[in-house]
């Protein structure tokens, strides 16, 4: 199994740190080709979003049925995620 790097999470106690490092993040190209990033926090439903619409591209490239309905997406008839939830897990064997 493919292991990948997890995120670090910095919390800064003013702005303009935030604004500073964010500038700054471009000079990381340089290392180790590209392994290192920067990136803000995205709110909770931007992040939902941006989930929901890389599984209904992920089901329509592998020729399944993806449709959304009041922010839920449905694969082959089956719910699989929400935005006001995220992903859905159900019990009943499906």
């Amino acid at each position: 199994m493919k292991q990948y790097p997890r995120p670090i999470l910095v919390k800064l106690r003013v702005a303009w740190d935030k604004r500073i490092i964010l500038s700054n993040s471009r000079s990381l190209k340089q290392f180790r080709q590209g392994e290192v990033f920067i990136a803000p926090d995205e709110p909770l439903e931007v992040r939902r979003a941006k989930t929901l619409d890389r599984l209904k591209s992920s089901g329509v490239k592998a020729g399944k049925s993806a449709t959304v309905t009041d922010g839920v997406l449905v694969i082959d008839g089956v719910e699989v995620f929400s935005l006001s939830n995220g992903f859905i897990h159900r019990n009943d064997g499906v």
